[in-house]
């Protein structure tokens, strides 16, 4: 293997935005987040442990390193045991089921207590596996028919698989018991933080779904985080108000605006590639297209790093860079609806936004329309978006 190979091998790994944040703090590239809400969560948990906590932001914005990193220091104090679940590598989030963040909890609670339990624990674990998982049930042979069967089979699927066959109250009623078990056992206030919900677009499913159970989870004494999507403060606003005082959000980085925002992605490039390989030009370049989000900025990078290995130059150049966002860009214009495009255009020429419709929230979830909140709250098209919109929009116009 060449050195060079070897080389832009490491500078791309620097850049890897999809691998476990933990391994980037361990690496020494994390960076602090501007106005970053996860200090405040994190002491309000370690103040009041059986607290509900509810966490919405873009999808890309950082979330999922801040609730590892909010784990880490949980778990530091010597009362509490902060147990991290990515929901979406469990079950279906598009088709979830009330009941299945309880079931995906007690599977997490039966793995703490071990094999070693009492006969009333062990039905309380077989419950919550059923619930799980699913079971086979085999219905008796009818001895009073005229003629012999073979015992009818049952199939029942369970709460993370794609249909609900289980009864919520037993549900509830073992997870209780198990929590109670495993706190007992920790000497531990047991916190949940469930991450991947950020792409859920259905708020009643978040609402009816994740947060119900969240809410009975609660009920136990156990405490949550829960990360919601972007759209979710729009949609059910009052509910969430009504039910729980621990609302944060987490905005996208207006690196136009917002000094701090702007400082921030600089010292990435710092700590990342501190003999500047990728040069200055592209870097302000990269940084103004990511638009402040971060896994964009994280891929854009990586793409430049190809291009720059695939041409055969020593350095990252801004036509690397160029070449990065093109590819990038046309990639999210993909799927977009003619009344998609009128829709950016419209932001793109108003300067103002207010997402009402399931068209407008699809924008946001999706990063197409990014909301900043500091230094003061407005909307805009992803700007890696802009020149393909503009003419995309004449050729609608033309047409």
């Amino acid at each position: 293997m060449s050195d060079r190979l070897k080389f832009f091998r490491r500078l791309m790994s620097a850049f890897e935005g999809t691998s476990n944040p933990q391994r980037a703090v361990e690496r020494g590239f994390y960076v602090n987040l501007p106005n970053n809400p996860i200090g405040e969560i994190t002491g309000r948990v370690a103040l009041r442990p059986s607290s509900v906590h509810l966490l919405f932001g873009g999808i890309g914005s950082g979330k999922t390193t801040q609730l590892l990193l909010t784990q880490q220091a949980l778990n530091e104090l010597e009362d509490i045991k902060a147990i991290y679940v990515d929901v979406s590598l469990v079950t279906d989030i598009s088709d979830l089921k009330s009941g299945a963040l309880i079931a995906i909890a007690g599977l997490e609670l039966i793995n703490i207590l071990g094999s070693s339990s009492s006969s009333d624990l062990k039905n309380f674990k077989e419950i919550i596996k059923k619930a799980a998982y699913g079971y086979t049930e085999y219905i008796p042979i009818d001895m009073t028919a005229m003629s012999w069967s073979k015992p009818r089979e049952v199939n029942y699927k369970g709460l993370i698989s794609t249909e609900n066959r289980e009864n919520r109250e037993s549900i509830s009623l073992a997870f209780s018991a198990l929590s109670q078990a495993a706190i007992s056992t920790t000497k531990k206030e047991i916190i949940f933080l469930f991450d991947g919900l950020d792409r859920l677009s259905k708020s009643k499913t978040f609402i009816n779904s994740a947060l119900d159970d969240v809410i009975e989870i609660n009920k136990t004494g156990v405490g949550s985080i829960l990360v919601g999507s972007i759209v979710i403060p729009y949609s059910e606003r009052a509910y969430i108000a009504e039910i729980t005082g621990y609302s944060y959000f987490l905005p996208y980085l207006d690196v136009l605006e917002n000094v701090e925002a702007k400082q921030f992605f600089i010292e990435i490039f710092k700590v990342r590639d501190p003999e500047n390989f990728i040069d200055q030009d592209a870097r302000e370049l990269l940084i103004f297209h990511s638009g402040g989000v971060l896994r964009d900025l994280m891929s854009l990078c990586q793409a430049s790093i190809e291009e720059a290995y695939m041409d055969g130059s020593e350095l990252i150049t801004v036509q690397h860079a160029n070449q990065a966002i093109l590819a990038l860009a046309r990639s999210k214009v993909i799927g977009l609806t003619d009344a998609n495009i009128n829709t950016l255009r419209k932001v793109m020429t108003e300067k103002s936004f207010s997402p009402r419709t399931s068209e407008d929230f699809d924008l946001l979830l999706t990063g197409h329309i990014l909301e900043y909140r500091y230094p003061r709250q407005r909307f805009v098209v992803h700007p890696i978006l802009v020149p393909l919109i503009e003419s995309m929009a004449v050729s609608l116009t033309n047409g």
